[in-house]
């Protein structure tokens, strides 16, 4: 006899990540490379702590190394390392899409607070590229690594809700919402990468 759970059946009018393995996948994704990235970023901090001379792996030249950023007063922000904000931010978001696979159901407030959670990460790392790019001039790979997966689980989640109704809005305003969130995501990526190409485009090629 088969006792394995079964996901919750969403119905076949949501969009592919609002159902249950959906955002269970979106949030693995995200969870499981953000992680790898920090922890990447951790060890390479830990390294520079103990020797301040260490030389990153990704100190590419003066416009791409992670040592020159986290040396910088942005990357302890709260005054700690940003690592430590995405080792448990990006151990939640698994936790949450294996329990998801299990079958676990979460109640609305939950959703809400995850989406609030993965909307300031968003923002925290929009605000580091601004500084990055137009600040400290200088690229870190792995944290580029962390902007990429947190923007779509920020904004699809978000996307997630509205399709479930957990936020209300009109009809047509939860069509607009649910059907723009792909296209918000790749323009993110676009104005991003269309800065760093304007910036350091020149002194790269």
């Amino acid at each position: 006899m088969n006792t394995a759970p079964k996901l919750p059946n969403d119905g076949d009018a949501l969009p592919w990540y609002a159902r249950s393995y959906g955002t269970a996948i979106v949030l693995l994704v995200s969870g499981i490379i953000g992680m790898i990235a920090t922890l990447v970023l951790t060890y390479e901090r830990v390294q520079l702590w103990m020797d301040p001379g260490y030389v990153t792996s990704c100190d590419v030249n003066v416009w791409v190394s992670c040592g020159t950023v986290m040396e910088s007063w942005q990357a302890s922000l709260f005054g700690f390392s940003n690592q430590f904000i995405g080792i448990i931010g990006f151990a939640i978001l698994i936790t949450i899409g294996m329990a998801i696979l299990a079958g676990a159901r979460f109640t609305a407030w939950w959703w809400h607070a995850t989406s609030i959670g993965l909307v300031m990460a968003m923002i925290f790392c929009l605000w580091l590229w601004t500084q990055a790019v137009y600040v400290i001039n200088t690229l870190c790979l792995y944290c580029m690594i962390v902007w990429v997966v947190t923007i779509p689980a920020a904004i699809l989640i978000l996307a997630r809700n509205v399709s479930h109704d957990l936020i209300k809005v009109t009809p047509r305003t939860k069509m607009i919402l649910t059907t723009a969130a792909w296209p918000t995501i790749i323009l993110c990526y676009v104005v991003i990468g269309a800065s760093i190409l304007l910036r350091f485009g020149e002194a790269m090629f």
